[in-house]
């Protein structure tokens, strides 16, 4: 049952509004505007440790409202939320307690080895020791943050991208240490579909085949919700069945898969801008747009060209704030910066899906797309441009989750 949702109220809608918050103790909370601020001129550390700021006037209601959504609920350990990326430093101090832990994969065997390392598939699935997620790249237990050019594994670099989709989503929070993500306790999936063996310009032709894989893999181990923050590069339909299938394993199996527009400002609804999954149109997609401080899409010039977040009020459900200060990485080690782009405004949602999820785990992917696009901040820049005509609201979506029965 959607309740009144897609009428955009509800009875709980229509309630006085709670005004407990709950504010973590993490020292760089106070950086995070874009969970708390409520309107009017804003500032922000650029990144940690250098004290460069940035300012902006931000429209009110654009925010998250998290302090509020946390006098209600801080997360689950229960619910898993899937990460696909090319790759993770899953030891940052901010990220590591959140990472998901396979049970089937930890403790000891029979014979007293423990689990994690005896080279035995003890839970199987299919895949050996696969204890925080899989490397679907190099087919292995271990999705790290390097990546390899060519497949040399002797020229590696670490990997920046998805550290701070990771912060946003499941950061620890109230733990006294960096940041607060979205969800203070939650279990991340790390999968690893990696770019490796692609020279510059060339298409990663297979990366169809991993993301698939890895799809499946979040499905059959637990994933409720499923944050991508990228695309393949293939349009030609019939290679890109096995994706369009997973995805649709997941849409039957009730799995959300959260997806950032893409960052070209282009209209999505217009088939010749397509990007895939994007533009596939099951009911579990939710496609996110990078909304900018003035409660408009995200927008900036570069050569003469205007850029920004990609749209569309078909096929992109909700906009979110893609400017957010959380967890980084720079030369290999671990620090606190702001990132942006719909590959940051993607894990927003993700991480509102996960807290709703805390408090109404019998959820169905359609019945959160549905409470997220219901319970949307509206602003008026944003109409004609995403479904919602607004952008995500964790207060909001936590209390309409709490009235499905």
């Amino acid at each position: 049952m959607l309740w009144a949702l897609l009428l955009g109220c509800s009875a709980a809608a229509a309630a006085p509004l709670q005004e407990t918050t709950r504010i973590p103790n993490d020292p760089y909370f106070r950086e995070q505007v874009s969970l708390y601020a409520k309107g009017g001129r804003g500032s922000w550390l650029r990144n940690s440790p250098r004290t460069a700021r940035d300012t902006a006037t931000i429209a009110p209601g654009l925010t998250l409202d998290a302090p509020r959504a946390w006098a209600l609920t801080t997360g689950s350990r229960d619910v898993v939320v899937a990460v696909l990326d090319d790759g993770f430093f899953y030891r940052h101090e901010d990220i590591a307690d959140n990472v998901w832990h396979n049970p089937g994969e930890t403790g000891t065997d029979a014979n007293g080895l423990a689990r994690e390392t005896n080279g035995v598939d003890d839970d199987a699935n299919g895949f050996v020791d696969d204890v925080v997620g899989w490397d679907f790249a190099f087919n292995d237990p271990d999705p790290d943050h390097y990546v390899f050019d060519g497949m040399d594994r002797s020229r590696v670099q670490p990997y920046w991208h998805s550290i701070s989709a990771l912060g946003i989503i499941g950061a620890r929070g109230d733990n006294g240490v960096g940041v607060a993500g979205i969800n203070w306790v939650v279990s991340l999936m790390l999968l690893k579909i990696g770019a490796q063996g692609t020279r510059r310009g060339e298409v990663d032709t297979a990366r169809v085949g991993r993301a698939a894989q890895a799809i499946r893999y979040a499905v059959d181990n637990g994933a409720r919700v499923i944050n991508w923050s990228g695309y393949v590069d293939l349009r030609d339909p019939a290679r890109l069945t096995p994706l369009r299938e997973a995805v649709a394993y997941a849409a039957v199996r009730g799995v959300l898969l959260v997806t950032g527009a893409g960052n070209d400002g282009k209209d999505l609804d217009q088939d010749q801008n397509c990007s895939f999954p994007q533009c596939f149109d099951f009911p579990n997609q939710i496609r996110v747009a990078e909304a900018s401080w003035d409660g408009g899409l995200y927008r900036y010039t570069v050569g003469g060209q205007t850029r920004g977040s990609n749209y569309g009020a078909r096929r992109v459900e909700i906009a979110a704030i893609g400017v957010n200060f959380t967890t980084g990485l720079r030369n290999g080690a671990e620090i606190y910066a702001v990132g942006g782009g719909t590959s940051d405004a993607a894990p927003v949602v993700a991480g509102v899906a996960a807290l709703m999820l805390s408090v109404r785990p019998t959820l169905t992917a359609a019945e959160l797309k549905a409470a997220l696009i219901a319970s949307a901040t509206p602003l008026e820049q944003l109409k004609g441009k995403v479904a919602a005509g607004g952008a995500v609201n964790a207060y909001h979506a936590v209390r309409l989750a709490m009235t499905q029965r």
